[in-house]
């Protein structure tokens, strides 16, 4: 391939990525966390990681659904 399409082909690449992310913005809007949030999120992840957490299954059954 010569130089001149390589470039073009870069170009039209930029463009299409450009609109992607266009896209993603409007489909998945960013959402701002507070620092209370994040902390509750940081405090629920450790108890997880700890094992602390409760099954999903068993949850559902135990709440009869």
């Amino acid at each position: 391939m010569n130089e001149a399409l390589l470039r073009e082909i870069y170009s039209e690449v930029k463009k299409i990525r450009e609109k992607i992310e266009q896209l993603e913005e409007l489909i998945i809007p960013a959402e701002k966390v507070s620092e209370e949030e994040l902390l509750e999120i940081r405090k629920l992840k450790e108890e997880s990681l700890k094992g602390e957490h409760v099954d999903w299954d068993e949850l559902k059954r135990e709440l009869g659904v």
